[in-house]
């Protein structure tokens, strides 16, 4: 490792800043527009269906290029990675700040979404290549985590500001100016990508291709279903994308330089620590989708109330992350693991015996904390227990494989959530409970993965 990137090694500040702020960025743009929609809606004359997509294509294309965009990153340079994500993020962000077609908008939000992958994964891959060092490295990666929680508070509070008072264009103006100060920070202050840290060999096209065009039908299935199980398109495109991502299995045994090399499956730990991932966010998103609707519709709560009841979600999700970091390399990623799981599993089973009349003092907000110790300190073991069963050529690609297993992940379980409450039998509130119950019983197998795969690293990476 040459001199400038032994020094980042060993931990610079002002770095970490720079790809913290970047994660942050790309999250707040997941749900700030969220706040812009309705002002969207009236200057394009666009129904709540149509205008949907300018949430969607950011998202699909997000999970869908995360695999490719590690992998080049991994092959072609982490940093160089980054300042392209990075500057097409900005680019496409002017588009739709300029933009008066909805068509237009949504493509470029599409784009978007794709710019936003590729920076977080090359974001992700340098902070496993430059600090491999603990406790700094379980630190770094607890930061980076953290800032997935303070993008997705602040991007409502944020969207809702600049929404409220500027415009919604101002949202994505602001995009421009944040990203050019990072591209600023990102050539001043990390050093130019070492030939010796890349993967060598070429980038699998087929596999991209069957990889992604897998990845973008299944999420987008999987939304479709969400919002209707009997939705026969969406069961088509299902069908379609798992039969590519099979084609992408059965490519990558053959392929000469594939895009998932196969010693990255024999790192210790890894395949583990993606299971992991999956049933985490399987509960994870659809216990929020269902415990806002309790709120509102047993509890009585109105939205606005219902967000300021869900704050304490926000704040823990960007103060645990950094306490679970600083825990890793005192108690071990599998003893951190296991008791986040355990907590988790615990608070959605509690959750299910909640019921009309329940106050939120003394019921509701100490199972949200339940809820928020275990996935923060689920998530931060986990992402580092991946990237730590990579080697120093697939740090970006182990990132990449690893926030693809959460989207995946929170796609499926709000599909399986969703039929399981539509499925239940008796009033609205059974089937709530019957959601909450199976995610507790998503949290567990996830609970077993641990017992059952996760061995504690014996080596310097924790």
């Amino acid at each position: 490792m040459d001199a400038p990137v032994r020094r980042a090694a060993q931990g610079s500040g002002a770095v970490l800043a720079i790809l913290c702020t970047a994660q942050a960025l790309d999250i707040m743009n997941l749900s700030s527009v969220n706040m812009a929609l309705p002002e969207m809606a009236r200057d394009w004359n666009a129904s709540p269906e149509q205008l949907s997509w300018v949430v969607s294509a950011y998202s699909l294309m997000f999970a869908g290029f995360l695999m490719v965009a590690g992998r080049a990153a991994d092959l072609y340079g982490r940093r160089r990675a980054l300042l392209c994500g990075m500057a097409l993020f900005a680019a496409t962000s002017a588009v739709v700040w300029a933009s008066h077609s909805l068509v237009i908008a949504v493509a470029a939000r599409a784009v978007q979404g794709a710019g936003a992958a590729v920076t977080v994964s090359a974001a992700l891959g340098l902070i496993g290549a430059l600090w491999r060092e603990e406790p700094g490295r379980s630190r770094a990666l607890g930061a980076f985590g953290a800032m997935g929680g303070v993008g997705l508070a602040f991007g409502l509070v944020v969207g809702g500001a600049l929404a409220g008072s500027i415009g919604w264009r101002a949202m994505f103006a602001m995009n421009v100016l944040v990203v050019v100060a990072l591209i600023a920070g990102v050539l001043a202050l990390i050093p130019a990508d070492d030939p010796q840290d890349r993967a060598h060999g070429h980038l699998d096209l087929p596999g991209a291709a069957l990889v992604t065009a897998g990845l973008l039908g299944l999420s987008f299935a999987l939304t479709q279903l969400g919002k209707d199980v009997a939705d026969g398109a969406g069961w088509a495109v299902a069908a379609v994308a798992v039969i590519l991502l099979a084609g992408f299995v059965v490519w990558q045994r053959r392929a000469a330089q594939p895009l998932v090399p196969p010693e990255v499956w024999k790192r210790p730990n890894l395949a583990a620590a993606l299971a992991v991932a999956v049933f985490l966010y399987a509960g994870w998103v659809g216990v929020n989708y269902f415990a806002a609707l309790l709120l509102q519709n047993i509890l009585g709560f109105s939205p606005l109330t219902t967000g300021v009841a869900f704050l304490p979600l926000a704040i823990g999700g960007t103060l645990l992350p950094l306490v679970a970091g600083r825990l890793v390399p005192r108690v071990g990623v599998r003893r951190l693991m296991l008791f986040g799981l355990t907590c988790y599993t615990i608070g959605l089973a509690l959750f299910s015996l909640v019921g009309p009349g329940a106050n939120y003092w003394t019921v509701i907000l100490p199972l949200l904390i339940i809820l928020i110790i275990g996935l923060s300190q689920t998530f931060v073991s986990a992402n580092i227990t991946a990237l730590s069963g990579a080697g120093t050529e697939e740090q970006a690609l182990a990132g990449a494989m690893f926030n693809t297993a959460l989207q995946v992940g929170g796609g499926l379980g709000l599909a399986v959530l969703s039929t399981v409450a539509a499925t239940a039998g008796g009033d609205v509130l059974a089937g709530y409970r019957a959601a909450f119950l199976t995610a507790a019983g998503i949290s567990l197998a996830g609970l077993l993965t641990v017992l059952a795969g996760i061995r504690s690293p014996r080596s310097r990476n924790g």
